[in-house]
């Protein structure tokens, strides 16, 4: 079934412009007198509206760009319009709905084209996601600026696959590989990836078991570990004990050495009060004081030497106190010192034997942990291998159903084979300046202008072989930009064009943009000639854009 465009409308929402181009259902060329009359422009926005990225020159960039396509397919007619990433969709002159996105949009083309292209990202899972719209054209279109080199990429932001997943893509239109092809291939290939990977471990745990039985080899031991754990309780309780005497005694050798300094400190005092002269007073001889209790008198002078007297002897027995006790407390002290000493020495004694009770039971822990180990080691081992067999078994099976792709793709290259080589001798390319093999999606090789040809032969021999292979499928326009590029003579350029608009393998739609091949294409019947006599470098007209102001008006009230 094949999509037939009927139109394409471009308009400038801004200045208020628009371009309608209309096309014949069978061969188009869209030609001018000069070039930069917007013929480019044109062929992009095809499928650009159609959901694709395309490389725009700046100045359309910066335009406030409506499109819309008016397509036939199934016997149904519709018009998509976009603006920027916006899409809105008729069917049979009724409104079927707005997409916000791109792949918003994809989902209901799935449904209209009745083609889904599932294929592999380049991230680091693999992910299985949806062919962008680009896919579903990619085989039907080259670019004017980027399409006819060697690697030829007509469509922008398609790097999400790699170059294998692209070519892939082709053989979903010619009906060989579908979405099952893709969800089993990934799994072979994470088969594959997730054997090699248990199998590695193996070796991993094959070679920490080989270390680990040599160092349980090397222990020749058998522990009671009843009484080592006894042991070290009950060492751990005397270690205790003698903390709390250490605290004790350190408490009471503090004390007393706080005693002694101050003892020491008083008898120094004393001993200064004891040395220091009193010096000599003179009493007066005669003055008596009486006793207030036996009413006796005295003389004031003896009451003096009295008072001396006492203090003297006071202060020789405060002395004497201070000196017995600060012998008393160095005693003491040496005795505190010497039993702190030996308690510290017994707590080393007791954690020396501590360690060694412990060492003796890690060791037996170890050793037993290092079992523990093994045995869970051994049993990875064998799980590793049950799904490597798993594994295996899995990608034996996969590995038939993708012999059958296989088989089928190679059926079906054979055909495109075929009518490449037909094709590339049809338009003088001599067979020494290709590969003599190649798929659908393969960039051919070839030097100078003879790359061109080969572009449209390989377009050419694709649409033949899906039309043979996969008649069923939805086919889309040719939509070929300047193919007088790199330095193409008339005569190829000539025959380039007339194999084109002369095409009667299939009944695809083809538009053919170039600025030469006019004469020639007017002597060939059913070829509608569109000639573009606008302004250079300005395609769009306030006059097209009155004639169509109420349809424009109606389409963008939809976004």
């Amino acid at each position: 079934m094949n999509l037939v465009v009927s139109s394409i409308t471009m308009v400038d929402l801004t200045n208020k412009e628009a371009k309608r181009i209309s096309f014949s259902p069978k061969k188009n060329l869209l030609t001018s007198t000069r070039n930069h009359l917007g013929k480019s422009v044109i062929m992009k926005s095809i499928y650009y509206t159609l959901g694709a990225e395309v490389y725009y020159p700046n100045p359309i960039k910066r335009l406030n760009l409506l499109t819309y396509i008016d397509f036939s397919l199934n016997a149904h007619l519709y018009r998509v319009a976009r603006l920027k990433n916006t899409f809105v969709l008729y069917c049979d002159g009724v409104f079927d709905g707005c997409y916000q996105s791109v792949g918003d949009f994809e989902e209901r083309l799935c449904e209209i084209f009745d083609l889904e292209i599932d294929l592999v990202s380049k991230d680091r899972d693999g992910t299985i996601i949806k062919c962008p719209p680009a896919f579903y054209y990619m085989p039907y279109y080259v670019d004017q600026e980027n399409g006819w080199a060697v690697n030829s990429s007509s469509f922008d932001k398609m790097a999400q696959f790699d170059l294998p997943q692209r070519k892939n893509s082709y053989f979903f239109h010619l009906g060989v590989l579908d979405n099952s092809y893709v969800e089993i291939s990934k799994r072979c290939k994470a088969n594959k990836k997730r054997i090699d990977e248990l199998a590695k471990e193996i070796d991993r745990y094959r070679m920490v078991i080989e270390t680990l039985q040599a160092g349980l080899n090397a222990i020749q031991m058998s522990f009671d570990t009843a009484s080592l754990e006894r042991a070290i309780s009950s060492r751990q309780q005397e270690i205790k004990r003698i903390l709390e005497e250490l605290t004790q005694t350190r408490s009471a050798l503090l004390k007393a050495e706080d005693d002694l300094i101050q003892l020491t400190h008083e008898k120094e005092l004393l001993s200064k009060y004891i040395k220091k002269k009193v010096p000599n007073e003179d009493f007066v001889s005669g003055e008596t004081i009486e006793c207030p209790r036996c009413g006796m008198v005295f003389e004031q002078v003896l009451t003096q030497r009295l008072e001396k007297i006492y203090l003297r002897e006071s202060l020789l027995e405060d002395y004497t106190v201070a000196a017995e006790g600060q012998k008393r407390l160095e005693k003491q002290i040496v005795k505190l010192k010497r039993k702190f000493e030996a308690k510290q020495q017994g707590l080393k004694d007791f954690e020396k034997e501590l360690t060694a009770d412990r060492e003796a039971y890690n060791t037996y822990v170890k050793s037993k942990a290092t079992n523990q180990l093994l045995k869970e080691y051994g049993d990875q081992i064998s799980y590793n291998s049950s799904e490597i067999d798993r594994l295996r078994k899995d990608s034996a099976e996969i590995n038939q159903r993708l012999s059958v792709y296989t088989q089928e793709r190679e059926q079906v290259n054979t055909v495109y084979q075929g009518n490449l080589t037909r094709l590339l001798a049809g338009l003088d390319i001599p067979s020494d300046q290709v590969e003599t093999e190649s798929e659908p999606g393969t960039h051919l090789s070839a030097s100078g202008a003879y790359g061109p040809r080969c572009k449209i032969a390989q377009m050419l021999a694709f649409v033949e072989t899906q039309h043979s292979t996969a008649p069923d499928l939805i086919t889309f326009p040719m939509v070929i930009d300047s193919p007088n590029v790199l330095e193409q003579d008339d005569e190829h350029l000539e025959s380039i064009i007339r194999t084109l608009l002369t095409w009667d393998k299939t009944s695809n739609q083809i538009i053919v943009a170039s600025i030469q091949g006019r004469n020639m294409a007017s002597t060939i019947d059913d070829v509608k000639i569109i000639t573009l006599d606008n302004p250079q470098n300005h395609l769009f007209d306030s006059a097209e854009y009155a004639e169509y102001e109420a349809e424009i008006a109606e389409i963008f009230t939809q976004f």
